[in-house]
């Protein structure tokens, strides 16, 4: 597909956004007329490569070499194929066009993530392997301009979505359009709570662009309707916070899933995989809680795992082998939160499961009953644990691109010290006069 001829269709679009896609998921890029549609599709749109390594509130990072050393250079955008997301919610219709980072050669540079996820697909699609790959996000939606956000928790309530069906239909629609499929829509369990389940898919970048997409989709069409879609991971502390879950297998060259031996127990690479996860947590936390508000979520008996831990049927580890039919037997990762990055989240979770089904890890015992009781290791305790964890992990660094690494901790350690740094009200009044 040609850009030019793609947007044939639409002659309307007079406008688009270029958007690259930063270490925190925010997309950043630049508004065009759509007359610059030929300087993207011919690799000569740039932005500097300083972009991908800005901190959450937008600023470049303190003596980093990607702006000051290096003259704080431009990249290369160049297009990733994806069928440009078409907005048709405004008044003006517009679109946007995703691009990645490359170097002034053209070769990819290997501070986006995106670049990342691309080799891991093509070294899976080397080894004659298929990864299917099923998402379920969940998030809030909050009353604009209201103190009185919700009712009382509803799960599972059609009746809760019903209320809001004319957004629901409309994100489908959105989504329908974009080619991003919807498996179903449900009210979870905190009030205002809500999931959308991504139908599986069998491309590790497209998962991560459709989770992109639908995140920009759901929050820009719910301000239309008079709401905040919130991807916080713990927006409100006496409310469950909100997940990004994993469902993931895997397919030989003979469509057989190779975490299914013909029994529930799931075969012997089904362990391993497990156990390279459960070997690795520790140090892919940043990725998987990679903000100050992430630490709140994971916490003990609140269905999103603090405990490194694995089990069948059972919600409370970090790793779910779900029951149901043997040859759809898989893993379900639990342990990120909505505001993650789903290019790093997506790249840990398949370079665990390669380390461990190449290595022939085998994973502890499952669990029974209520992991968070177990006497299992926890996941890192705080943002700067976590941090730590990173930034001296021989899995992370023997496997993840150096620049990749440097950037993501510039990046985590800036946001890390600016928030704690901060003394709250909470603070002093507990302890202004009394201590």
């Amino acid at each position: 597909m040609k850009l030019a001829n793609f947007f044939e269709n639409y002659p309307e679009i007079k406008t688009l956004n270029v958007v690259l896609t930063d270490l925190n998921g925010v997309f950043r890029g630049k508004k065009v007329p759509a007359a610059q549609l030929s300087k993207v599709e011919k690799g000569n749109f740039r932005m500097p490569i300083s972009v991908l390594n800005l901190d959450i509130w937008g600023n470049d990072i303190e003596r980093s070499k990607w702006v000051f050393a290096t003259g704080d250079a431009d990249g290369k955008c160049l297009w990733t194929k994806r069928k440009p997301l078409i907005i048709n919610w405004n008044k003006t219709k517009s679109a946007i066009i995703p691009v990645s980072m490359y170097l002034e050669n053209k070769t990819p540079f290997l501070g986006d993530p995106s670049h990342l996820l691309v080799q891991l697909e093509n070294k899976l699609i080397d080894k004659k392997l298929k990864p299917i790959v099923g998402i379920e996000l969940e998030f809030y939606l909050i009353k604009i301009k209201s103190k009185n956000y919700f009712a009382e928790s509803n799960m599972y309530s059609i009746s809760e979505v019903d209320k809001d069906f004319e957004l629901f239909d409309e994100i489908s629609r959105v989504c329908e359009e974009n080619n991003i499929q919807i498996e179903s829509t449900i009210s979870e369990s905190g009030a205002g709570q809500f999931e959308i389940v991504l139908l599986h898919n069998d491309s590790l970048v497209t998962i991560a662009e459709n989770v992109i997409f639908l995140k920009y989709i759901i929050r820009n069409l719910s301000l239309k309707f008079g709401y905040n879609a919130c991807f916080m991971s713990k927006p409100f502390g006496d409310l469950p916070g909100s997940g990004l879950h994993v469902h993931y297998s895997i397919l030989n060259e003979k469509n057989e899933n190779i975490f299914d031996n013909g029994t529930s127990k799931g075969s012997k690479n089904l362990k391993y995989a497990i156990g390279g996860l459960i070997e690795t947590m520790p140090e892919v936390t940043l990725i998987m809680a990679p903000h100050l508000n992430s630490y709140r979520r994971i916490v003990s008996e609140t269905h999103a795992p603090n405990i490194i831990s694995w089990g069948y049927e059972n919600r409370t580890v970090a790793l779910r082998v779900p029951g149901g039919e043997n040859k759809s037997r898989r893993i379900e990762h639990r342990v990120a939160g909505s505001d993650v990055n789903p290019y790093l989240l997506m790249a840990s979770i398949i370079l665990g499961v390669e380390k461990g089904i190449d290595e022939k890890i085998v994973p502890p015992k499952p669990e029974e009953g209520n992991a968070y009781n177990s006497e299992n290791d926890s996941l890192p305790a705080s943002w700067q644990a976590s941090i730590n964890e990173f930034k001296r992990g021989k899995f992370i660094n023997s496997t993840f691109p150096k620049e990749l690494i440097e950037m993501y901790l510039d990046c985590k350690s800036q946001e890390c010290q600016k928030l704690t740094s901060k003394v709250t009200d909470s603070e002093i009044n507990a302890y202004l006069k009394t201590v």
